[in-house]
């Protein structure tokens, strides 16, 4: 068993972001292969943080879910975002080897990429877990 719970919450995430944005059609990566199909979610960095006292080892992490889009403006980016908070903000995920005692989603940054065509929201969420 593993106290690192990022692998486990990349997991249970990729099962959720599938089952909540249906617009991805199964378009959700860790590295998006070079031939992707717009519009696609990829589940990137996370952060964990020891969250310890004295009867519990908990960790806190911080993971970010990018939505990416070439369609024309933010609408179609931002209904795939839309889809994702609501399939991760405040919900019970099963966990491989931890528990999960909190995810709320934090923030979203809607970003262009510099290269005109790309667009980029980043949403973080933030989780509370401790070894089951």
């Amino acid at each position: 068993m593993s106290s690192d719970p990022s692998l486990a919450l990349q997991a249970a995430f990729l099962h959720a972001i599938v089952d909540g944005a249906p617009a991805v059609a199964g378009r959700v990566y860790d590295t998006p292969p070079a031939s992707a199909v717009f519009p696609y979610v990829t589940i990137g960095e996370i952060q964990v943080n020891a969250d310890l006292a004295d009867c519990y080892g908990g960790s806190e992490s911080f993971v970010d879910v990018h939505v990416w889009s070439r369609a024309v403006g933010f609408p179609e980016a931002k209904r795939i975002a839309d889809g994702i908070r609501d399939a991760l903000h405040d919900v019970e995920l099963t966990l491989e080897d931890h528990s999960l005692g909190l995810l709320h989603f934090r923030d979203a940054r809607t970003l262009r990429d510099p290269d005109g065509v790309t667009n980029h929201i980043a949403m973080t969420f933030r989780a509370l877990t401790q070894p089951a």
